[in-house]
């Protein structure tokens, strides 16, 4: 699995307010500022575009909390497993017990 700014992450989630972003699918995760558009960010497998035209989720995270956008290309049980994945990705650990909401609804 392709882990991109996790250094980044780690940095921010050390604070105790913040907000980044992050591009995810089954293939991995990218973590970036705020600053920066979703669609900027790619990596082998991994692709947001608008209009769901990319294979990967667009996501905000926060302290505890990741909210991510809609995609018509996955759904609950899929974006639930990614990031169950994901967390069992060393030192992405802390989203174990993040809340984790997709289309404004949290997902278990």
């Amino acid at each position: 699995m392709v882990i991109v700014g996790l250094e980044f992450i780690r940095s921010q989630i050390e604070q105790e307010h913040f907000t980044a972003k992050m591009v995810f699918n089954g293939n991995g995760a990218l973590f970036f500022p705020v600053t920066d558009e979703h669609r900027e960010h790619k990596a082998a497998g991994i692709s947001y575009e608008d209009d769901y035209r990319g294979i990967a989720l667009a996501a905000m995270l926060s302290q505890g909390k990741i909210e991510i956008r809609f995609h018509k290309a996955f759904s609950d049980q899929r974006v639930a497993s990614i990031v169950s994945e994901l967390a069992q990705q060393k030192g992405l650990e802390f989203i174990t017990n993040w809340d984790v909401f997709y289309q404004g609804r949290e997902l278990q």
